[in-house]
């Protein structure tokens, strides 16, 4: 529909994902000391700017990202390649990117109550 506006399901689907993405780094946290654990890592950034790139909104319904395997990261002695460090960082990122589109989703939330009155 010309004009319609995908915000709300742009914002809520990337919260979606950020929760996923916060299990995935919980995932390997716990696993930072099983011996032979491959981190995980869930991608979702290109297959999303290509949806939102495309206008394919439907598509965007259904997308879950990808879960890969990190096989670039230099594995330990044991096999292991999960650095604490690391995934303390990505979970420090992307709580800020949940708590901003969160922001976003509620201010454009506003807007519409505001509208509507």
């Amino acid at each position: 529909m010309l004009g319609e506006d995908h915000t709300v399901s742009l914002l809520s689907k990337m919260m979606e994902l950020s929760t996923s993405r916060q299990k995935v780094i919980a995932n390997n946290l716990a696993n930072a000391n099983t011996p032979g654990y491959i981190r995980r890592e869930l991608d979702f950034k290109d297959e999303l700017s290509k949806l939102i790139k495309d206008g394919d909104f439907e598509s965007l319904k259904q997308m879950d990202g990808k879960l890969i395997l990190d096989k670039e990261n230099v594995a330990g002695n044991d096999g292991n390649n999960v650095h604490v460090s690391s995934e303390m960082n990505e979970m420090s990122q992307n709580g800020i990117l949940f708590s901003l589109t969160q922001k976003a989703l509620k201010t454009k939330m506003n807007i519409i109550k505001s509208a509507i009155k």
